[in-house]
This record gives structure tokens, sequence and C-alpha cells, in this order.
């Protein structure tokens, strides 16, 4: 039978860039086939050949055995092939029938919509991807997830025998992409051939057959997912070993910087304990709703604490909101950096400025514009933040310097002790390493860092001691020279 899609030899050139040179992969129907690789590997070029907003400069594409040359997303279209952004297309006020079919809603001989033959073609197709909401429901009233599984029913309304995903799952929680897995895995049983896009690694593992790694435009590996480890993905990723992705440690630990005594906050965490130190990186693991994130909001003052103590550099402080943790010495890098983080609309420089703005203005009341420029230029030259201009909208940059963006802020209130939430979530691996590195630095100029994060590699990689919580507890410590993935998740599920 032959292959139902296929790209072969696939070329293509901008202005001094080659995005893509001779790229070959393919994919099977009832397949998922991964592909993975840093910002700037080709991986949005190839796919917008195959929805027909570019045309290759050589190579050719076949669907379904046939030659298949669009010229225009219409093409590819109608063809099946459909592509789901990462940021949603649908329409907020209209309904979710509407939505399904726009574009080719059904009409009588008069051009009016028929409304009863759109709302239960509609309900069908949301039958098919498990969402039991009515048809008529406006989208702005649906979760993140919901409206993912709509664009997934808009697709099935064309009869996609292609569904692209890219980065489908960047907002969603992680019993939403339970959800949306699910629907994947009923689609690849109904002969749909499925692409995913991905960041995530542990996505990857869980729901790709394939897996094929584009590196500076070409494809550089392709084989089944069960051949792949996470260290030889990130390595084909990278082209170097993973072991080269961490920097090596050259702080010297000092005096403790924040000291943790008791903390509890009801129905979240109870009892937590611990010391960190200058110079030090300190790793909370553990699974997901073990109370984590929790922790470092409360010592940031953003969660109340019914009992316990905080010490910063050794005086004990009342952080009751995040005011009083900055004004202590204290910063935190948020887990979600689009809805806590960053205010996605206004640019670099006042993301930058906003947790000083004290410091950029004349009497604590008129903003001075040349400060908030001059800290915006210092974070972004110190940072390599990849901007054309700090007057950038942050929404127009990668997650990568998204993220910087967030650790400059954090940098301009001049903290000793760093609370990392998932600093590196989200971004391509070659954006980690330049953020392990920064973490690295700031060891080495004396601040204490805690880092929470799921990546064990990054904890076994970036900490020197590992802290593992489970259910609001911390169950047990890990010093750098017993470190192993045996030893966390032991106590992290057994506790």
């Amino acid at each position: 039978m032959a292959r139902l899609l296929e790209m072969q030899g696939i070329s293509k050139h901008f202005p001094g860039v080659k995005a893509l040179s001779d790229v070959s992969i393919f994919l099977d129907r009832g397949e998922v086939l991964g592909i993975v690789g840093e910002n700037g590997a080709g991986k949005s070029t190839l796919m917008k050949i195959v929805a027909g907003v570019y045309t290759p400069d050589a190579g050719e594409l076949r669907l379904g055995g046939d030659a298949f040359t669009p010229r225009q997303p219409r093409d590819s279209l109608d063809a099946g092939i459909i592509v789901i952004h990462q940021e949603l297309s649908l329409v907020p006020d209209r309904s979710v029938a509407e939505n399904i079919f726009l574009g080719h809603l059904p009409h009588d001989w008069l051009g009016g919509v028929r409304r009863k033959a759109l709302n239960r073609r509609a309900k069908e197709l949301l039958a098919r991807v498990g969402l039991d909401i009515s048809p008529q429901t406006r989208v702005r009233n649906l979760g993140i997830a919901q409206q993912q599984l709509v664009e997934i029913a808009r697709a099935l309304s064309r009869e996609a025998r292609v569904i692209v995903m890219d980065e489908p799952t960047a907002t969603l929680t992680t019993s939403e992409q339970q959800i949306l897995f699910a629907t994947i895995r009923a689609l690849r049983a109904a002969d749909v051939g499925l692409v995913f896009i991905s960041h995530h690694l542990e996505e990857v593992f869980e729901i790709c057959d394939r897996v094929v790694v584009l590196r500076d435009g070409a494809a550089v590996d392709m084989r089944p997912t069960s051949e792949w480890t996470e260290a030889s993905l990130i390595q084909a990723m990278v082209n170097r070993p993973i072991d080269a992705l961490f920097p090596a440690r050259h702080a010297t630990v000092g005096d403790v910087l924040l000291e943790v005594e008791g903390l509890s906050s009801p129905g979240r965490f109870e009892e937590v304990s611990f010391q960190l130190s200058a110079g030090e990186v300190l790793g909370i693991g553990g699974l997901i709703g073990a109370g984590r994130t929790e922790v470092l909001k409360a010592i940031y003052g953003a969660l109340p604490i019914s009992r316990g103590r905080i010490r910063v550099q050794s005086r004990e402080v009342t952080l009751r909101s995040p005011r009083d943790a900055i004004a202590a010495g204290v910063a935190l890098v948020p887990e979600d950096r689009k809805g806590e983080g960053l205010v996605m609309a206004f640019p670099v420089r006042s993301n930058i400025a906003m947790s000083t703005l004290t410091r950029v203005s004349w009497l604590r009341t008129i903003l001075a514009q040349g400060r908030i420029d001059r800290l915006a230029d210092e974070a972004v030259r110190e940072l390599r933040i990849r901007t054309p201009s700090i007057r950038q909208r942050v929404q127009l940059l990668s997650g990568g310097n998204q993220q910087k963006v967030v650790l400059g802020r954090a940098l301009t209130t001049k903290p000793r002790v760093f609370l990392l939430d998932e600093p590196t979530r989200g971004i391509d691996v070659g954006a980690k390493v330049e953020v392990y590195r920064l973490i690295n630095a700031l060891a080495e100029q004396g601040a204490a860092i805690l880092v929470v994060s799921s990546d064990m590699i990054e904890l076994l990689g970036l900490c020197d001691r590992i802290l593992v919580m489970r259910t609001g507890r911390i169950a047990g410590a890990v010093p750098r020279h017993e470190f192993s993935q045996e030893r966390v998740m032991h106590f992290a599920a057994l506790g």
C-alpha cells in the first residue's frame, strides 16, 4: 500500500537562510509521527510546505502515492491535510457548530444556512472527538482543551487524511492533555495520519509511533519511538552528548541564604523544611500535584501559609505578598510565563521593568523612559534575548526568548534568592542550554537557587541536591553523590 504522505528531497531557501535541505520523510495511515528539533530547525517551514503556504525550491510531495503540488492552503485543505496551529484559529463569538464548518457551511437552495443539519452534523463530529457539549455553545465559553477538540472536529469535517498538530499541549493541564491523547489514539485507529510537533519529549514518547529529528534544516535521523531514549533524542537534536547540556559547576557553597522551617499551607503542603545556601542549586522533584509549585508561591508571598517560618539571610521575614518577597531579596520565575510572568501585549522593555518601577521613575510617580530603556537594553544584552527591538511585543518572541524576558525582570530586582518553577518548560533544547548557563552563572555569583522541574534529566544535571515531594510533604532528599532516576522516583512514588 502506498504511503499516506511522502516528502522527498524537500529544500527551501529564503534570502540569506537555508531553511530546509534535502529533507525526506514519510507518514503512514494510522500513524503518529513526531517531529522534534530546536527552534529554527525547519519544522514550521516543512509544515507550511505541506499546508500549501510555501512552495519548495526542490523536491516533491506525494499523497496516497500520487504527486501532490499544493499551490495555496486551499489545495491542501481540499486534499484533506489540516494544520492545527499552537495559536488556535477559532472565532470566539460564533457557535461550536459554525466554527466546525467555517468555510463550508451547509446551505439551502436560497443560500441560507441549514441550521438543523449544521447542528446535527456538528454533534456527530463532537461525539467522534469525545466532546459532550451543545453545538450551539459559543466558543469563548469553552476551555482551551475543549477548543483544541473543536479544532480537531473541524479537521474531521473536511474528511482529514492528515492532521498536523503544532505544540498542541502548550496550554493544557495534565488531565486535558490526556483527553487530547485519547482523541489522537482514536484518530489513529481510524487510519488518520497525524504529525505531532512538540518540545515536550515525554509527550513524544507517550503518543508517537516514530520520531524524526530536524537539525539545521536537515532530517538527521528517523526511527521508531521504541529505538529512541530521551538522551539519544536530545543528542540528535543538538549534535552533542547530553552531558554537554549542563555546564560544569564551579560555584562555592557559602552561607545559608534561605531557611524554611515547618512551612504549611492548608490543603496544599505540610511541614516543609529545608535550607538553601549561597552558590547552591537545590532541586525539588516529584509528581504533578505533589505541592512543589505551591511551596515556591508560598515562599514568594503569593499563597497563604498557616504556620512555619521563613528566614532570608538569617533574618526572619513575613512575606504576605510578592512585594514583600522582592523587598527581602527573593525573586520568582513562575511556571506559567504567559499567564503569570508576562503581559503578552506589552513590549519587552515594559515587561523587564515591571518589578522595579520605583527605580525607573521620578519621585515614584513619573516613569523615566530613558531609565527603562537602559534597564531593558542591559537585560537584552546580558541574557542574549533575541528581539529586533526592546519595543517588540513579547507575544511575538519565541518561547525561549519569552522565558529570558521573565528571567531578566527577576534579575532587575537584584535578588539573592531565585525561585525557578519549571524554568525551561516549552522551550527548545538550545534555549534550555542558555538557561542552564545563566543558572550556573548566578550560582557562581553567590545566588541561592531553588528549582522545581518535572524533567528528571534536568534535575540530575543541574542540581547539587534534590528534595522530592509526595502528597504535599518532603518524602526524601538526595545528595549529588547518590543521584539516580530510580532513587528520585522511589521517593516520588513510594515516599
